[in-house]
């Protein structure tokens, strides 16, 4: 794990899976160009490339843990859904490193409520 950073007194990186450029951490952090895992559909492959994760501070003092998922084509995209970021860790250790796919898929638990996730895409390997 990375020693925590800064940027601009309102995100703290928590974790980053390797030392992203500026640029990238710009893209990866404050770019008006993230999308959000939620706006993928079921089924929708990314290669990803790394991952960082961090806290966002809101002007109104609200927080948010994020991770946002940069692929091999420099898009990113972010998520905080626990589920999501719990199997790309997973899928990390399993890989032992990077590039690899995932697709996304959602569901419903059994109280109702919908969430967001990923799996391995074993069909682009």
């Amino acid at each position: 794990m990375q020693p925590r950073k800064e940027l601009k007194n309102m995100i703290t990186i928590k974790n980053e899976t390797r030392n992203f450029t500026k640029v990238e951490k710009y893209l990866m952090t404050k770019a008006p160009t993230i999308k959000t895992v939620k706006t993928l559909d079921d089924g929708d492959v990314i290669n990803v490339a790394g991952y960082i994760e961090f806290v966002d501070v809101k002007e109104d003092g609200t927080t948010s843990e994020l991770m946002s998922i940069i692929t091999t084509d420099n898009m990113v995209y972010s998520t905080q859904s626990v589920t999501f970021k719990r199997s790309i860790k997973d899928i990390e250790a399993v890989m032992q490193g990077f590039p690899f796919p995932v697709k996304k898929i959602s569901g419903q638990s059994k109280a109702g409520r919908k969430y967001v996730d990923c799996v391995l895409d074993i069909d682009s390997l």
